[in-house]
């Protein structure tokens, strides 16, 4: 749970930064949230792959439930900040909101159904 806190706060950390600076010169929540997020998506899934959850199911299985649990989180996340930031919350606090949500459940997802060690 360690190694899973570690990397969750090195990329949320990453998509965070890099959302604040896109939005800052793109105006759009949709673009800066998508390149934000797959950006650290792509560091968090290898490096919950390979280190924090030493999968042993190859990348087609894991890639897929990954890449199904990141669209569903996505759509929440996107939808939550557009909302905020339409009702004229700050982009900064309104990339943190949903995380309230998505964080507590992600554990969980990624431990027994993503990356679900062979029984």
């Amino acid at each position: 749970m360690i190694r899973w806190g570690l990397v969750g706060i090195t990329t949320t950390l990453i998509d965070y930064l890099l959302f604040i600076s896109l939005y800052g010169m793109i105006k759009s929540v949709f673009l800066a949230n998508l390149i934000s997020a797959t950006v650290a998506t792509c560091i968090n899934y290898l490096t919950h792959h390979r280190w924090t959850f030493r999968s042993e199911q190859n990348h087609s299985r894991s890639g897929f439930k990954y890449l199904l649990n990141l669209i569903f989180w996505w759509l929440v996340s996107t939808t939550v900040i557009k909302l905020l930031v339409d009702a004229g919350v700050d982009p900064r606090i309104a990339k943190l909101v949903p995380l309230v949500l998505i964080v507590p459940v992600n554990y969980f997802v990624l431990n027994h159904l993503v990356f679900k060690k062979k029984t």
